[in-house]
């Protein structure tokens, strides 16, 4: 019985946990383990990057997936005090996170949700896409005396989620008969990205902007009232007539890009500061003899009379991809052997107290995505949770 309410709990659209996860203190003192520090100021010059190349645009700003690895409660303080129009989550639980959290202003959630969510959405205000049509009745007849905002998702090319183009009529006259729902906006996603791109995403755009407008026409919205937006992170930065009403610029905003290479092309044309810091204490020290080896499979072997190293207290559980095993170099301390789940060795004598491994001064973020044969968005949301994050 205890497992079935359990389950159930687990399984079940009701909060269980509220707040965001807190590091337990067991330790008399503060324990040097590794420290994600995220930089106000860098957040802060690049909200102001795209408030200047969008200056009669909102801003939404996407926290999800833990604010993109950084720490949704750790940067809370910098959302709640930068004035931030809206932020944008992905499922219900992250909303509800924000709302515990103390977030009064607009939360939308951009991805789709099941019946199950419906009581949640009208309890904490959320926002929500209208991205399949029976949504539409199912959030009317639930909303009682609430009026819930909905934005209109249309997919006009991703394929993923969102009003087709073949559905937009009956979806128009559901709306009609819908009592409860305000349609706070009509919005779309971008499968292509990048400055190359121009041709197909203005295009995508112009659709967009037809189809909203007859949405407006027809449900006799006023224009006024409508939040029109289409711009992630490379169409707000390269193509302003996607702009519209608001922006939702996502892993620009924390200061990365897709890839090395789109890093090395735009960095001087954007001006953008990643905002990540991740440094680490060695918790043990040792020097080696030529000849031996260091970690799994003993990838790397001592080729010098000695080598001191050092072994740092993370790995791939903390988001360091195995793939860069042997191959990256943090500055002038290079990774030796295979990184491992919980520890990674660099060459480093004991006088190194801390060493860094993103941030100023060493390889990108989007550098291991090339190394790992990912992306920064990917090597991002997988920091782990056990990474001290440190607003600073």
């Amino acid at each position: 019985m205890g497992f079935r309410i359990a389950a159930q709990a687990f399984f079940s659209d009701a909060p269980i946990m509220t707040k965001a996860p807190q590091h337990t203190r067991t330790d008399s003192g503060e324990a040097p383990y590794p420290q994600l520090k995220i930089h106000r100021s860098a957040l802060a010059h690049n909200l102001q990057r795209f408030r200047d190349m969008a200056p009669r645009a909102r801003i939404l700003l996407p926290v999800k997936a833990n604010a993109y690895g950084c720490g949704l409660a750790t940067l809370f303080p910098f959302f709640r005090d930068a004035g931030v129009d809206m932020l944008g989550v992905a499922n219900c639980q992250e909303a509800v996170e924000l709302r515990s959290l103390g977030w009064q202003r607009p939360v939308l959630n951009l991805g789709g949700f099941f019946p199950q969510n419906i009581a949640t959405i009208i309890e904490h205000d959320i926002s929500v896409s209208l991205t399949d049509l029976w949504q539409i009745a199912a959030l009317d007849a639930a909303a009682g005396d609430a009026e819930v905002q909905v934005h209109i998702k249309l997919d006009l090319g991703m394929g993923r989620i969102g009003i087709r183009r073949g559905d937009v009529a009956e979806m128009l006259n559901a709306l009609q008969n819908a009592r409860r729902l305000r349609v706070a906006g009509i919005f779309t996603h971008f499968p292509h990205a990048g400055s190359d791109v121009g041709a197909e995403t203005l295009r995508q755009n112009d659709e967009f902007l037809q189809v909203a407008a007859n949405i407006m026409h027809s449900l006799s919205l006023s224009r006024e009232d409508v939040l029109l937006h289409a711009a992630n992170s490379y169409s707000a930065a390269f193509f302003s007539a996607t702009h519209h009403d608001m922006i939702r610029p996502g892993i620009l905003f924390y200061g990365y890009y897709q890839s090395e290479a789109d890093r090395e092309a735009y960095h001087t044309r954007l001006n953008l500061r990643p905002c990540l810091e991740l440094v680490a204490t060695p918790i043990s020290y040792r020097r080696l003899n030529r000849g031996e080896g260091i970690s799994y499979s003993s990838l790397y072997h001592v080729v010098t009379e000695y080598e001191d190293v050092a072994v740092l207290p993370l790995g791939y559980a903390d988001g360091i991809p195995r793939a860069l095993s042997n191959r990256i170099q943090f500055g002038k301390f290079p990774l030796r052997g295979r990184v491992t789940m919980d520890q990674i060795v660099v060459g480093a004598d004991s006088s190194e107290k801390e060493i860094r491994l993103l941030g100023e001064g060493v390889p990108s973020l989007e550098y291991w995505g090339e190394l790992a044969q990912s992306f920064s968005y990917e090597i991002m949301s997988h920091l782990g949770n056990r990474l001290r994050r440190v607003l600073v």
